[in-house]
């Protein structure tokens, strides 16, 4: 059932008949049903676009917020957790249907103009921590000494899946010891990245490497 909102002359939310009605990022959208045929099988070509979207959602569907701060679009209507997707349902998961997965080293969390370092590593030789180390790379390019990095750690074998930080060490620091208790024991994939000081600019995400946490 539709619900109107703001009155009889104002837009509507929900289903009225064959057409969908939702405002999306402030602006009042209407859309028709899809003819869907329920009883008729997906094409191979469907079935995996449909796993691929569903591996995807579940990798990234848990850091919108990260996503939508660090990922910068000219599109209003374009979130930066909708440009993330994007890119990488196309470029972030291997292997042949149906035994298809997420490719950790091509997942790019973020995308940008910003000089990222280019030799940098992630130990854990402390209990739930991870220390991560780059060479300060300032002056390269836009890239600054007061860039402040950003650090996401992915586990796949948890139900919360996530831990990142925002505007943590500068990029001059050269290192960060950064806490991931709630992964302590398991296999965990980390990314790094940079945003300005400012928070106009944002580099490429990096992908740091496999780490197991003490």
């Amino acid at each position: 059932m539709g619900k109107l909102i703001n009155g009889i002359n104002g837009p509507f939310s929900g289903k009225v008949g064959t057409v969908v009605g939702y405002v999306s990022r402030g602006k009042p959208i209407m859309r028709g049903l899809p003819n869907i045929n329920k009883s008729r099988k997906p094409s191979p070509s469907q079935a995996q676009q449909r796993v691929k979207f569903s591996l995807m959602n579940k990798f990234l569907g848990p850091v919108i917020p990260f996503l939508n701060i660090t990922n910068k679009t000219d599109n209003p209507d374009l979130s930066g957790y909708n440009k993330a997707f994007s890119y990488n349902v196309k470029n972030a998961i291997s292997g042949s249907y149906p035994d298809l997965a997420i490719n950790y080293e091509m997942a790019l969390l973020t995308r940008g103009d910003l000089p990222n370092v280019k030799q940098s590593s992630a130990v854990s030789a402390t209990t739930g921590k991870i220390t991560l180390s780059w060479t300060d790379n300032s002056g390269s390019g836009q890239a600054s000494s007061g860039d402040k990095a950003f650090v996401a750690v992915y586990c796949p074998e948890k139900a919360l899946s996530w831990e990142y930080g925002l505007e943590l060490a500068e990029r001059s620091a050269g290192r960060f010891l950064f806490d991931v208790a709630n992964f302590s024991g398991y296999l965990v994939h980390v990314y790094m990245g940079f945003l300005s000081a400012n928070g106009n600019e944002v580099s490429d995400s990096l992908y740091v490497g496999p780490v197991q946490v003490g």
